[in-house]
């Protein structure tokens, strides 16, 4: 399912590789820093920065001072917004299709093991963010909604 998600994300946008990935983590964290981004990213930071810089070409990500002078955040452009909106739309779409067989019970039952297994998975706080790299993460509310989030905290102590 997830080679078939990223599949259609670099489908629908275009951008091949971290792209959409790194598209969804500045619409999730506006002004997020490029150091910051290389570590959930668990990319090196010129790995990030080559990538940024197509994202800027292609005019989907703009850059903006940090706090000080060596800081960059980046930012969504409207066409990166939208660009955004669509790798989430088509996510959604290869999910619901794929549950469609599912009764309402087995989707319940299915949606209880999820979250136990997701729970599980996460062995260290940094285990969270690869596994929601293409989430629409309001979907989970507040954090401790999010099972990813709930593992991670569960690790943190």
């Amino acid at each position: 399912m997830a080679d078939r998600i990223t599949a259609e994300a670099e489908e629908v946008t275009g951008i091949g590789g971290i792209g959409s990935s790194i598209l969804i983590a500045i619409r999730s964290e506006p002004g997020l820093l490029i150091e910051h981004l290389a570590k959930q990213q668990n990319k090196s930071q010129s790995t990030i920065v080559r990538a940024i810089q197509q994202l800027e070409q292609r005019k989907l990500v703009a850059k903006r001072a940090g706090s000080d002078r060596r800081t960059m955040q980046l930012i969504l452009t409207e066409s990166g917004t939208a660009c955004a909106e669509s790798i989430l739309n088509a996510r959604e779409a290869l999910i619901t299709n794929a549950l469609t067989p599912l009764t309402g019970t087995q989707r319940s039952q299915l949606e209880r093991m999820v979250e136990t297994i997701l729970v599980d998975l996460v062995h260290h706080p940094k285990d969270a963010y690869p596994m929601c790299r293409l989430c629409r993460e309001e979907c989970c509310g507040d954090d401790l909604d999010c099972p990813v989030e709930r593992g991670a905290a569960s690790k943190e102590r």
